[in-house]
C-alpha cells in the first residue's frame, strides 16, 4: 500500500482550510444582511409606557412595519394603521421606525413583529412582558393583646403581583423567618396572590414593637410597598426601688420609690420591712416617705407590686449615715488662745466644755475682766494633777488682761514684757478624766481700747486685708468731715445772734408810766440816761 507524501498531505490540509474558511466567510455574509430587520424584548410594568425600536443597517427605500400580538399593523412607516390612542409614532427614518405604547396593560404583553417589504419579506419579533405590581401588604391575625409567653400568628397577603411576589417578616432590622409563601392564581387575570404567616412567642421585650411585612417584586424598588404592626403585650410587674439619695443622713428628709414596670401598670404596692416599718414612716402609694430619717429606720425595706398578670417583690437596704455637722470642731479656731481641742482639770469642765468655744466675742470691760478672772480662779484653785506638774515650766497664766490678735492693728508693736506674751505651755490632762480640757497659750497682744475688750483668734483675724483698712478709713474720714462743716455752721449761728442791741425806742422807757411818755421822753432826750451799749464777742 502506497502512502503519500508529506508535500503532498501538507497541500491537502492547506487546500481543506481554504474552503473552510469560504464556507464561514459566506455565512457571516448572510448573518449580516444590511436588510433584516433588528428589535430587542421589553419589560414594563401595568401603567408604565414602552418603546419598541426596529433598525435596518442599510435601506432600499422599502417601508419599516410594526404589528401587534394579533398581528394588526400598528404603524406602516409614519402612517397610523390602528386607532388607538395608547400608540404614538416616535422615529421614522429610512432606517428606523419606533413606537410607544402608554397606560399598558396585562393584555398588551406577547410578541411584537417588525416587517421590512423587500423581496423576500424580512421580519423580526420583540416580546413584551408585562408586570403585574403587587397592592400594599396586609396584617391580619392581631386584635387583642397577648400575655407574655403566649404565641401571636400575623399573616401577611399582598394582591395583583405578576409574576408572584415574595413577602419577608422583620422585626426592626432583623429579618424573621415566617412560612413559606402560598401563592394562588387570579381566575379573571393573570395575577397572583401571595400570602405569609409568622408565629411568635412574645415576652416583654415585644411590647410595642413594630413588626414589619415587605413586598419584594422586580415592579418595585425595595421598601417601596410595605406594612407594620405594633404588638401589645401583657405582662407582670418587675419591682426595683429607687432611693431618693444614695447617701441618706440622719436628719433629712428621704423617700423611697417603687417601680413596678409592667403592663398594665400595678394597682397595688405594699411597703414591708423585716421587723416591721418604723411609726414615723409613711405609706404613699408607690412611695415610702421618712419626715426625719433616724439611725433606727436601718434595714432591709421591701416593696410587692400586683396587677392583673402577677406581682412581683423587690428589696432594699437602707444604710443611715451620720449627720453632716456644719459647725465641726474642725472648722473651729479657739478664742483667747485656746486650742481647738481644750481639755481641763474635772472641776472647771461643766463651765467651759458645755459649748465649743466661740471664734471671736467682745463686751465691757468689766464684763470681760469678770469672765476671765473667774476663769483665772477656776484655774487657779483647780491644782492639775500631781504626774503632771513636773514637766511643766510656766504655771497658767493670769487671764487679767484681754488678747487681740495683732493682725487686727498690724502696726501695733508686740509687748517685749513676760505679762503680756504667753508663752505655747499645755498642761496634759490627767488619764482618769476624760472630758477635761488643758488650755494651749499663743503669744499675743494685751490692748485695751475705750475700756471694751475685743477677744480674737490670731488666725481668724489673719484673713483681713489692706483694702478693708483703707475702706473703714475712709468712712471715718468723710464722718469726721461732716461733723467739722457742722460744728463750723453752728459757730457762725450761734455768733450772729448774741449780744444787746440799742433801740430808739428804748430810750426812756425806763421812767415812763405808759409808751407815749416814753416817746416823748425819748425824743426830747435824757442825756443823764445811761446809753445801753452793746458788746460783740
Amino acid at each position: 500500500m502506497a502512502f503519500p507524501s508529506a508535500p503532498s498531505a501538507l497541500w491537502s490540509v492547506s487546500l481543506l482550510t481554504v474552503l473552510l474558511a469560504a464556507v464561514v466567510h459566506s455565512n457571516i455574509v448572510y448573518d449580516e444582511d444590511p436588510l433584516q430587520p433588528v428589535t430587542s424584548d421589553e419589560t414594563v410594568s401595568v401603567g408604565g409606557t414602552v418603546t419598541l425600536t426596529c433598525r435596518v443597517a442599510e435601506s432600499d427605500n422599502s417601508s419599516l412595519q410594526w404589528s401587534n400580538t394579533a398581528q394588526q399593523t400598528l404603524y406602516f412607516g409614519e402612517k397610523r394603521a390602528l386607532r388607538d390612542a395608547r400608540i404614538q409614532l416616535h422615529r421614522s427614518t429610512p432606517t428606523e421606525l419606533s413606537i410607544t405604547i402608554a397606560e399598558v396593560q396585562l393584555s398588551d404583553e406577547g410578541e411584537y413583529t417588525c416587517s421590512i417589504f423587500t423581496m423576500p419579506v424580512r421580519t423580526a419579533r420583540a416580546t413584551v412582558t408585562v408586570l403585574g405590581v403587587p397592592g400594599k401588604p396586609q396584617i391580619s391575625g392581631f386584635e387583642n393583646p397577648v400575655t407574655e409567653g403566649g404565641e401571636v400568628t400575623l399573616t401577611c397577603t399582598s394582591t395583583g403581583s405578576k409574576p408572584p411576589a415574595k413577602l419577608h417578616w422583620y422585626r426592626g432590622d432583623q429579618e424573621l423567618e415566617g412560612r413559606p409563601n402560598v401563592v394562588e392564581s387570579n381566575p379573571d387575570d393573570p395575577t397572583y396572590n401571595v400570602s405569609s404567616e409568622l408565629t411568635l412567642e412574645v415576652s416583654r421585650d415585644d411590647d410595642n414593637a413594630l413588626i414589619t411585612c415587605a413586598v419584594d417584586h422586580p415592579s418595585l424598588e425595595p421598601g417601596d410597598k410595605r406594612s407594620e404592626q405594633s404588638l401589645r403585650v401583657l405582662y407582670s410587674p418587675k419591682v426595683s426601688i429607687r432611693p431618693e439619695s444614695d447617701l441618706p443622713r440622719e436628719g433629712e428628709k428621704f423617700h423611697l420609690q417603687c417601680l413596678g414596670n409592667s403592663n398594665p401598670e400595678p394597682t397595688s404596692y405594699t411597703w414591708d420591712k423585716e421587723g416591721g416599718l418604723p411609726p414615723l414612716a409613711k405609706v404613699d402609694g408607690a412611695f415610702l416617705r421618712f419626715e426625719r430619717l433616724n439611725k433606727s429606720d436601718n434595714g432591709v425595706y421591701l416593696c410587692r407590686a400586683e396587677n392583673d398578670i402577677g406581682q412581683d417583690q423587690g428589696e432594699y437596704p437602707l444604710q443611715v449615715q451620720d449627720a453632716m455637722d456644719p459647725d465641726s470642731l474642725d472648722t473651729l479656731t479657739p478664742s483667747i488662745g485656746f486650742s481647738t481641742n481644750p481639755t481641763f482639770p474635772s472641776t472647771s469642765s461643766s463651765t467651759i466644755s458645755s459649748s465649743p468655744p466661740p471664734d471671736s466675742f467682745s463686751g465691757s470691760g468689766s464684763d470681760a475682766a469678770d469672765l476671765l478672772s473667774t476663769s483665772s480662779s477656776e484655774s487657779e484653785t483647780s491644782p492639775p494633777p500631781a504626774s503632771s506638774t513636773a514637766g511643766v515650766a510656766t504655771a497658767i497664766p493670769d487671764f487679767s488682761t484681754t488678747t487681740l490678735s495683732n493682725a487686727l492693728f498690724p502696726d501695733l508693736p508686740l509687748p517685749t514684757d513676760s505679762s503680756s506674751i504667753a508663752p505655747s505651755t499645755a498642761i496634759p490632762s490627767s488619764s482618769s478624766s476624760s472630758s477635761s480640757f488643758s488650755p494651749t497659750l499663743t503669744p499675743s497682744v494685751s490692748v485695751r481700747l475705750n475700756g471694751v475688750y475685743t477677744f480674737t483668734d490670731p488666725t481668724a483675724m489673719s484673713t483681713s486685708s489692706g483694702v478693708d483698712h483703707a475702706v473703714i478709713g475712709g468712712v471715718v474720714a468723710v464722718i469726721v468731715f461732716i461733723l467739722l462743716c457742722l460744728l463750723i455752721v453752728l459757730g457762725r449761728y450761734l455768733i450772729r445772734h448774741k449780744g444787746t442791741y440799742l433801740t430808739h425806742e428804748a430810750k426812756g422807757s425806763d421812767d415812763a408810766p405808759d409808751a407815749d411818755t416814753a416817746i416823748i421822753n425819748a425824743e426830747g432826750g435824757h442825756s443823764g440816761a445811761e446809753d445801753k451799749k452793746e458788746y460783740f464777742i
